[in-house]
């Protein structure tokens, strides 16, 4: 198959570059108060729903070592995504007078 230069597809076409409006956008939305609010929900959501998931697993006798392990792996970013939560929301406040 020939590919003609007036198809306007192929190695003219400029690369993405990095360090421009893509990832100033990420880093907006990380600062941001409501994506923060949101990871803390969804990762305790999911560290209680593992849990529970370990508490169905026990109660069937199937083994419980890789729902354990996800529910410690949820349960610890739930922790520090909630401290990070409280010490920043407490810093957007500012000193109470």
């Amino acid at each position: 198959m020939h590919m003609s230069p007036e198809w306007g597809g192929g190695m003219s076409d400029p690369a993405p570059r990095l360090g421009h409006r893509n990832e100033a956008r990420r880093a907006d939305v990380w600062k941001s108060r409501r994506s923060r609010r949101v990871l803390v929900v969804v990762f305790t959501v999911a560290a209680v729903g593992s849990v529970v998931l370990v508490g169905v697993d026990l109660v069937v006798g199937r083994p419980a070592a890789g729902d354990l392990f996800v529910a410690f792996l949820n349960a610890l970013a739930a922790v520090v995504l909630w401290r990070l939560w409280l010490k920043r929301r407490g810093h957007d406040e500012g000193p109470a007078h």
